[in-house]
């Protein structure tokens, strides 16, 4: 037994009276997050033990709160405060089975994106891995899209990475590119934000779940860009989504190479510059397709 975590639970009285740790394991070690199985005299745990001081685990209860309305992400919170967090566990089933239950997945999700408002963003900020999502409110989805999201992130790019100066001049001319382009949907929409294998399940009773939320309210298909990006999901997701909330054709024309950008840029600033080619890939492909100068 590790006898630090022990001390960790014990010394915040965070499990219920009489209630003792019988067992641990560690889980997974990323970004600022060490996360373990624990198994107590009464029930099991998933246990969040943040490394860095920061409002991660006040934010992550936060978006479960705020995602209850759902059994897709309802998950319970027995204590948290800025160190840790301890929530329910999840007996999930092997993932050969989540991908033959894709279709589920696109119905559920298409039902989770159900939950609009009048403006993009969220009322407070969130986190993607250990990288802060800024989410002021505007009545523009383009105006969110490229300053919050675009903007805030290839700043960042140039300051923390190297980029050679002709890259730099592909990025800015995608951007003219989606200012003339991207049209606001008619609604927001609330998003999970990091929909990926790691991220979704299928608990032993038959429930699916997603995990770790990065909420914030946006055009509902630039989930589905991130989605595919990480390959999570097949054609019988899409064909499932979109017989409950129609794909439009704009999508795979257009929405589907100029969302990915986003992604790439957060994966290029956790782990490392693998990614800054992929987000050059989108950009000549573009370049090459629309006739961009730059």
């Amino acid at each position: 037994m590790n006898n630090i975590l022990k001390n960790l639970i014990y010394d915040r009285n965070a499990l219920p009276t009489r209630e003792t740790i019988i067992n641990s394991s560690l889980i997974s070690r990323n970004y600022n997050f060490e996360s373990y199985f624990l198994q107590t005299s009464k029930r099991k745990y998933f246990l969040k033990i943040n490394k860095k001081k920061d409002d991660q685990c006040l934010v992550i209860n936060r978006m479960y709160n705020d995602t209850q309305f759902s059994s897709l992400t309802k998950r319970e919170i027995y204590y948290y405060d800025q160190k840790i967090i301890l929530m329910e566990y999840f007996e999930a089933e092997k993932l050969e089975k989540q991908i033959s239950n894709q279709h589920i997945f696109g119905e559920e999700i298409a039902k989770f994106h159900t939950k609009r408002k009048s403006q993009f963003g969220f009322q407070y900020d969130t986190y993607i891995g250990s990288l802060l999502q800024e989410n002021k409110m505007s009545k523009s989805w383009k105006e969110f899209f490229l300053h919050q999201r675009f903007d805030y992130l290839f700043c960042k790019i140039k300051k923390d990475m190297s980029i050679y100066p002709e890259l730099v001049d592909k990025i800015l001319a995608v951007r003219g590119y989606i200012e003339r382009n991207l049209d606001d949907p008619s609604e927001s929409t609330l998003i999970h934000g990091d929909i990926w294998s790691g991220n979704t399940l299928i608990k032993t009773d038959g429930l699916i779940k997603i995990i770790d939320p990065a909420l914030f309210y946006a055009d509902n298909e630039y989930e589905l860009a991130y989605i595919y990006l990480n390959g999570t999901f097949g054609r019988g997701f899409y064909d499932s989504y979109n017989h409950i909330h129609q794909i439009c054709d704009d999508f795979w024309q257009f929405k589907l190479y100029i969302y990915q950008i986003i992604p790439l840029m957060q994966y290029a600033l956790l782990d490392g510059p693998i990614y800054i080619k992929e987000i050059e890939k989108i950009c000549n492909f573009l370049i090459k397709r629309e006739n961009l100068k730059y």
